[in-house]
């Protein structure tokens, strides 16, 4: 009796402690879960400083609560491209992929990996998917049409791709199936029985139906002429199509409505599948890295390099005026004027200078565009009589009213670009530190908008309070041209309200 009392208690006991565990476990799972919105925070204030090292030490934290936060792959896989580990890079991005393959950052971000890698077929393919799922976005249509370009440009040797696996899906009626239908028809199982085998050839695409949302029949007693069919079919009467071609004319007309519950988790077999590919695609990712350091590859970057960068610090004066700018303008000949029918053509002379050398992205042709937008505006004198700007370029700093350039350098925080007053300097910035931490180029339209509104600075116009006017102190938007984050403005911080300095 003492030992079947002490096994009773051993036995609650063990109950106990295996109850205190999982519950002791769920409560850890949920506070590590709570802990992930601040790791996620002070990872992304690393991250845009250019502290990527560290950012990714707080993905992984994040990660280890939650393996496929998609977020966190993500922001991870940027951080370790930046880092210049670019295998690593693809591979958290292919994960993403894996559940997720129309994600667009995930598309560009797997294609970025390969163009760092010289192999800009693949590059292109990841980037035309990405554009295909979002014509407008002008991050995958920058991309596209860069990988367009290199591929014209550098002949390479493709390395073999990777094999892929897929799940292998049932294609036939199982004999079990075929048994149930028999049931059925012999009435020794109920219509919902049936209905329930029906589920499993929907969920293995036996019978396709695109949106299917609760389970109920919608008459007490399936049609008799289904149970014939049933009946039929058992005993190989008629072909498998010709039974399920019955059974998809009830689902489609309403007879039936079968419920297939949300697929929340992948199985085992989808999980495995999963992981072979990715292992198929890093030892595809070996065999490039060993290619490469066997080639000779030449490898164009959309944004500045190091180099670039480097060498525009190198030759400052070349392409800052910021001597110039500080000192000011009254050494700036000012512009000529004839008055006609009481309108003042004002003539403008502008030096144009060169954009710096390794910048993909063609800003010196969209100065025409500005120069357009103000020649073709009427002005108002302080008399009341009208001004019409005309613009000519010219060869001769000396002889110039305005000097236009393009800067790399930081014109000061959030600072887009500045101009003298009347006439002087005018700069404007091609890109900046603020979307991932790396200097990025604005996209074309942007650096556009800065330079019209620098250029009305330059013809002696001031700031409007209209935040309409291309002379409002500050964009409400700032795009740039190939940072990934600037896809989906919910990974950055925001950036209205940057500043278009002016100098008087």
């Amino acid at each position: 009796m003492r030992e079947d009392n002490r096994v009773h208690l051993a036995i609650i006991s063990l109950l106990f402690c295996i109850l205190f565990t999982s519950s002791f476990n769920q409560s850890a799972i949920a506070d590590d879960t709570l802990k992930i919105p601040a790791l996620f925070e002070e990872a992304t204030n690393h991250f845009m400083i250019g502290e990527y090292s560290q950012a990714i030490i707080l993905y992984d934290k994040i990660l280890a609560i939650s393996p496929t936060d998609t977020k966190t792959l993500l922001m991870k896989g940027i951080a370790l491209g930046n880092l210049d580990r670019h295998k690593n890079s693809i591979l958290e991005f292919k994960k993403v992929l894996a559940t997720d393959p129309d994600n667009l950052m995930a598309l560009l971000g797997v294609g970025v990996g390969f163009g760092n890698f010289g192999e800009y077929k693949q590059a292109h393919k990841y980037f035309t998917s990405a554009y295909k799922i979002s014509p407008e976005n002008h991050i995958a249509s920058n991309y596209m049409e860069f990988a367009e370009k290199v591929i014209g440009k550098y002949p390479y040797n493709e390395v073999e791709g990777p094999k892929i696996h897929e799940v292998i899906k049932i294609e036939v009626v199982p004999d079990w199936v075929k048994n149930s239908a028999g049931w059925w028809a012999e009435g020794k199982i109920t219509d919902m029985e049936f209905i329930s085998s029906l589920q499993f050839l929907i969920k293995n695409n036996i019978i396709k139906i695109d949106d299917v949302k609760e389970t109920k029949n919608n008459s007490e007693v399936l049609p008799t002429w289904i149970k014939n069919n049933a009946e039929w079919w058992a005993t190989n009467e008629i072909t498998d199509q010709e039974f399920l071609s019955g059974i998809y004319y009830m689902i489609e007309n309403g007879i039936i409505i079968i419920e297939i519950p949300e697929k929340t988790e992948l199985t085992k077999e989808e999980q495995l599948v999963i992981n072979r590919n990715l292992w198929e695609f890093e030892r595809y990712l070996d065999r490039i890295i060993k290619t490469v350091s066997s080639d000779t590859r030449y490898i164009e970057y959309p944004n500045p390099s190091g180099d670039v960068i480097k060498k525009f610090m190198r030759d400052y004066v070349k392409w800052n005026f910021e001597q110039q700018i500080e000192m000011g303008n009254a050494s700036f000949p000012s512009p000529t004027y004839t008055e006609i029918d009481d309108t003042y053509f004002v003539e403008y002379k502008i030096y144009v200078n060169q954009q710096p050398n390794g910048l993909p992205l063609d800003h010196v042709s969209t100065l025409s565009n500005s120069i357009a937008y103000w020649e073709a505006r009427t002005l108002s004198a302080d008399n009341g009589k009208d001004v019409k700007i005309l613009f000519t370029t010219t060869t001769a700093k000396a002889e110039a009213n305005l000097w236009v350039t393009w800067v790399v350098r930081s014109l000061g925080e959030n600072v887009l670009g500045h101009a003298n007053l009347g006439k002087g300097v005018v700069e404007v910035a091609l890109g900046g530190y603020g979307c991932d931490g790396n200097f990025q180029l604005y996209h074309v339209d942007t650096v556009e908008k800065i330079m019209t509104h620098e250029l009305g600075h330059g013809i002696g116009l001031m700031h409007s309070t209209n935040k309409n006017n291309i002379m409002y102190p500050s964009l409400s938007n700032t795009q740039y041209a190939y940072c990934l984050l600037d896809v989906n403005k919910q990974f950055t911080k925001d950036v209205s309200g940057i500043v278009l300095k002016k100098q008087s």
